[in-house]
């Protein structure tokens, strides 16, 4: 099966670590326009019409999307949508947006960048 991941699970990001067993199958966009909320270290995408959003899929079996369907915890749930590639893949929505959105703001483009973590001083 597929999925379409478009934040720190990316190749190169924080958390891609766990999508170890899985295969890159292509670089793509969804078909439809979403809206994408930036969470600051991490994106979420809401079903409001904004813009396609970019990402990558990844070939994976149960046993990895039972661990994935884990971290992402309940803030998001799990559909199926259209990729531009030509096949569906599982992608997570939010739920709900925290606050209500009030406090994040829109990635009008579709296209999450992690920021760097903030150098703290003890």
């Amino acid at each position: 099966m597929y999925i379409f991941v478009y934040g720190s699970l990316k190749k190169g990001f924080s958390k891609h670590e766990l999508m170890e067993g899985s295969q890159l199958i292509c670089k793509t966009r969804t078909r439809e326009k979403f809206a994408m909320v930036d969470l600051y270290h991490f994106p979420g995408v809401a079903r409001e019409q904004v813009s396609p959003i970019y990402g990558e899929v990844y070939e994976i079996d149960d046993v990895l999307l039972d661990k994935l369907d884990n971290y992402e915890g309940d803030w998001y749930c799990r559909e199926q949508v259209e990729v531009e590639a030509g096949f569906t893949a599982w992608m997570y929505f939010l739920k709900d947006i925290p606050g209500n959105g009030k406090k994040y703001g829109m990635i009008n483009e579709g296209f999450w960048t992690e920021r760097p973590l903030e150098n703290k001083h003890v």
